[in-house]
């Protein structure tokens, strides 16, 4: 199954394209997406829905993954604009005709390195150990967590369906 993950941003939208067969889990292409910063809103959500819907003509994935949003209290105009980008990549899941799934990055996290209170930093690290190439950011690396995440998730509802 081919999956697109994504690290959710505004400034940097990190996403990877993965093949996923139970835990075997293949990189097939990363990327990330930096809206020019001085367009308005509307212009940096065209930009990255155009991109990531050119990336599901391209490669053909069943499923999107994207991490829950989670915000501190000290910055709720990040929630806000999170979750804008989040809806826009929900729309395209709907309109491609896509499976979605969502993650806290403390599970993802976790499922990889096997502690979800990480940098990172350390996940990207852990993700290039897997992987064994250098990712070309945290986003990109964060975005391969989330597939970590699935891969996990999936194994654990296979088991469930083979024990009945």
């Amino acid at each position: 199954m081919n999956v697109l993950a994504i690290d959710l941003g505004l400034r940097t939208c990190g996403y990877v394209i993965c093949n996923v067969k139970g835990r075997k889990i293949a990189l097939k292409s990363q990327s990330q997406i930096e809206p020019d910063p001085k367009k308005d809103l509307p212009h940096k959500l065209h930009l990255i829905f155009a991109k990531l819907k050119e990336e599901i003509s391209l490669n053909s994935p069943e499923a999107i993954i994207v991490e829950k949003l989670y915000s501190h209290y000290r910055h709720p105009t990040t929630l806000g604009v999170l979750a804008q980008v989040k809806g826009i990549i929900a729309l395209l899941a709907h309109q491609s005709n896509l499976s979605y799934f969502e993650y806290s990055s403390t599970k993802a996290r976790k499922a990889m390195l096997g502690k979800g209170n990480v940098d990172s930093k350390q996940v990207k690290k852990m993700a290039e150990n897997i992987i064994g190439h250098k990712f070309k950011s945290v986003h990109t690396a964060d975005a391969f967590s989330l597939v970590f995440a699935f891969s996990n998730a999936q194994n654990f509802k296979t088991k469930l369906l083979l024990k009945k």
